[in-house]
């Protein structure tokens, strides 16, 4: 099989608007990097009519962009595999978790925390800073016996952490079927398949249920979308983590959730991007008569 690569030059925000669009027209896979934004087609899906699809859904964010804006490059998988393994590489996120790829050694210190992620096309391989945040916070709040919730999960990679840092059972959930399959093959590479369940499902979907920690990394128009629907997923003193955010979305969200009776606890920055937990605004009336 061979891949189309279009390099597009456009700002985060305007990607979080047209990636669902992108993946609609069979857009197969999206690397976000400090300079561009890679999207990957199979050549037997890439048209001119999908050329010109493309150029004009993004023309009405970007009325001037065009499709000299667009840089097309023809790969083969084994040009996109070298690629990977080229920039893939053991990523130190927190003083004791690692991610890696199947190809480079394992950690050679046994209390590293190992999560083993065959990338397929992006979908998620803890370089991105949303990601690296939403990884941070795990590591503080999540404990041995927990449930745990990973709304948007896509590679897999927080589900497999939660099951990693002690979770007893772990469900993720994403829209996407690639995704899923990929989530799918990496909790197997990593052993953790009898404490996980994945669904290529909507939350609204899933049976309501007391979680421990939710975890969200999506993007900031699927956060806001989800607001009203998170509280059902989540145990009374529960933990609720939003990552994928802007630093600039900040205001529109916490606004958002403290109508949905959800107050901020923590947040985290890394150049531009943001991550926040929350919890039931109610916790604080709970707490005020005891310690």
């Amino acid at each position: 099989m061979s891949w189309v690569e279009l390099r597009l030059h456009i700002p985060q925000q305007v990607l979080e608007d047209v990636s669902s669009y992108l993946f609609a027209l069979g857009c197969e896979g999206i690397n976000v990097r400090e300079n561009d934004v890679q999207v990957y087609f199979n050549k037997r899906h890439w048209t001119p009519e999908t050329r010109n699809a493309v150029i004009g859904y993004i023309g009405h964010f970007i009325p001037e962009f065009s499709r000299r804006d667009i840089k097309i490059v023809a790969i083969a998988d084994k040009d996109w595999l070298d690629d990977w393994k080229s920039f893939f590489k053991p990523l130190h996120v927190t003083g004791r978790v690692i991610i890696r790829p199947p190809w480079e050694p394992a950690a050679e210190n046994s209390d590293e925390i190992e999560v083993v992620i065959d990338p397929k096309m992006a979908f998620g391989t803890g370089h991105h800073e949303s990601t690296q945040l939403a990884i941070e916070f795990m590591d503080q709040l999540i404990r041995p016996g927990m449930n745990v919730l990973d709304v948007g999960c896509g590679s897999g990679i927080l589900s497999i952490l939660a099951v990693k840092l002690g979770a007893t059972f772990v469900v993720g959930i994403d829209t996407d079927p690639p995704a899923c399959k990929n989530a799918l093959e990496n909790t197997l590479l990593n052993g953790t398949a009898d404490r996980t369940q994945f669904f290529c499902t909507a939350l609204s979907r899933l049976q309501p249920f007391d979680y421990d920690v939710v975890v969200a990394n999506i993007n900031r128009n699927a956060l806001l979308d989800l607001a009203q629907d998170f509280s059902q997923y989540l145990h009374p003193q529960g933990k609720l983590i939003l990552s994928g955010l802007l630093s600039s979305d900040e205001a529109m969200v916490v606004k958002r959730y403290e109508g949905q009776g959800f107050s901020v606890i923590d947040k985290k920055t890394r150049k531009e991007w943001l991550s926040l937990v929350f919890r039931h605004t109610e916790e604080d009336t709970n707490d005020s008569g005891g310690n």
